[in-house]
């Protein structure tokens, strides 16, 4: 039998299903920890230095670069995802374990951090003001010669990528029964945008439980992103295709730049 959960405003993979979310996302944290690592030595954030996770999610990297020697705090606006970060880093067992708590990367202290990391949380920007908003949070909680460290989803790749692959589908074993992720993207060329429909089955034995969900994320350009960085005082910026040295923009449809703080902002 095929139940219906209530819908809620959130996206699942944030609420509800948080619990699965490594097991439906799989990274190879490790293996771009080193490179995030390897790109703050170069710009002189040797470990020790504070580095905020911004859009930290279920904390797999904020975990792992704390185990490089940084000094690391996370925050996610999805409680849920914070309650899993935090158990993560009990589970590890280690020293000099994160501090993780629920923030909005618009709304940053001022001048905290040596360096800013954010993976993939501006493509959920879809406004100009709010992205705007996000570059000088992120310019006002550095110190001087801050590093920010991010990847986005190129436009025109990601467009070819969709076009190609439209539907993307996963199912995983866990203790609470089998859950089939399923996410069907359309494309939105105008705005740049991508119109996602995510559904979440899980089958626990007796029954089957969906949720469905929709929401849209707008792609970046490198010019627009240049632009931000640019436009709040970030300078020599490099760009990658992933988070490896070796591997160049426009080789894959993510876009990392690497960029340090250099003069003031304005607005």
């Amino acid at each position: 039998m095929l139940l219906h959960m209530a819908e809620r405003t959130e996206r699942p993979f944030y609420g509800e299903f948080a619990w699965a979310f490594d097991l439906l996302i799989d990274r190879p944290v490790a293996k771009d920890c080193a490179a995030i690592s390897k790109w703050l030595i170069e710009r002189g954030h040797m470990p020790g230095a504070t580095l905020l996770d911004a859009g930290c999610g279920t904390g797999r990297y904020a975990i792992e670069l704390s185990r490089r020697g940084y000094v690391l705090t996370g925050i996610d606006r999805s409680s849920e995802l914070i309650d899993v970060a935090v158990q993560s880093a009990r589970d590890s067992e280690r020293p000099g374990s994160p501090a993780f708590r629920t923030g909005d990367i618009l709304r940053l202290p001022i001048a905290r951090y040596d360096a800013i990391l954010c993976r993939g949380v501006l493509n959920d920007l879809v406004d100009d003001a709010s992205r705007l908003a996000a570059f000088a949070s992120f310019a006002g909680a550095l110190g001087a010669g801050g590093t920010l460290i991010l990847d986005v989803r190129e436009w025109e790749a990601t467009k070819e990528r969709k076009q190609r692959e439209p539907l993307f589908r996963k199912r995983v074993a866990t203790d609470r029964g089998t859950l089939t992720f399923t996410s069907i993207t359309d494309l939105d060329p105008e705005r740049h945008q991508l119109l996602v429909s995510e559904t979440h089955t899980l089958d626990d034995g007796a029954g089957e439980q969906s949720r469905n969900y929709q929401f849209t994320m707008r792609c970046w350009t490198r010019r627009e992103l240049h632009a931000a960085l640019t436009r709040f005082g970030f300078g020599t910026v490099a760009y990658f295709g992933a988070f490896d040295p070796a591997i160049e923009a426009g080789a894959t449809d993510r876009l990392i730049a690497v960029a340090c703080l250099t003069r003031a902002t304005v607005s």
